[in-house]
């Protein structure tokens, strides 16, 4: 195996990268989260694999309840919380496994907001380069808290973004907090096919980090995933975590 930047398996004077992972919101996505990375990291040895501090905190407020009721500040503060743990327990990066927090991420001190690797910059810079309409599933709360909209790189990315109208806004939203209890939702991948089948697409964002437990399934599936096209950042994340780990 070659050593990779990052140092994994390298001499002491160059020690691995750490990423930390803020999660519990929902608690199965960050988990798979956490396996995805193992999975597409593959080493010689267990001791070359990544280095993954996985701080999994349930307790925290509902996040689009918080935007709805513009409650924002105890959230935040219990984010900072828990970065600054993820910071003192040496973590270089940190992934906030939770894209409705990231509107409150602009409260964030500075220090602890340049380790973040940001999901939506993920989201948008991918659809920008595929240059192909995706369907945007995320929680009520990140579509009316505008963080892709507000996005400085959003006039490239809204002709690839499709947002779906209220009544099926409402029927995604059902089914990410359905997954957030029952990752295994059988109703899930049907209730999403319907959805591509009513926009004429073959391709969804998961703008929700639950829906990483969906993308998980398809690629489970081997051929048939091959029809259904998905950017997602958790996703991205694994399969480029060393060139993240490394990015300042």
């Amino acid at each position: 195996m070659q050593v990779s930047e990052t140092g994994q398996g390298g001499p002491l004077n160059n020690p691995p990268k750490v990423l930390g992972i803020c999660g519990g919101m929902g608690p199965f996505a960050s988990a798979e989260f956490l396996k995805t990375i193992y999975e597409l990291n593959p080493a010689r040895v267990e001791q070359e694999l990544p280095k993954c501090i996985l701080y999994s905190d349930p307790s925290l407020a509902d996040r689009t309840e918080a935007i709805r009721m513009g409650a924002k500040a105890p959230l935040t503060n219990r984010l900072v919380e828990i970065l600054e743990k993820l910071e003192l327990l040496g973590s270089d990066k940190i992934v906030v496994c939770c894209v409705s927090s990231h509107c409150f991420l602009s409260s964030v001190p500075p220090r602890l907001r340049e380790k973040i690797i940001s999901l939506v910059d993920l989201i948008v810079d991918e659809a920008i380069g595929r240059k192909k309409k995706h369907l945007m599933l995320c929680t009520t709360g990140a579509r009316i808290s505008c963080i892709f909209k507000n996005h400085e790189r959003w006039p490239e990315a809204e002709r690839h973004i499709v947002f779906p109208v209220e009544e099926d806004q409402c029927t995604i939203h059902s089914m990410i907090y359905r997954l957030k209890i029952n990752p295994d939702d059988d109703s899930a991948i049907p209730c999403l096919e319907r959805l591509l089948e009513k926009y004429r697409l073959d391709g969804f964002i998961a703008g929700c980090t639950e829906i990483h437990l969906l993308t998980r399934q398809l690629m489970r599936r081997g051929k048939n995933a091959n029809h259904c096209s998905f950017i997602d950042p958790l996703l991205i994340v694994a399969a480029d975590l060393d060139r993240l780990l490394m990015h300042s």
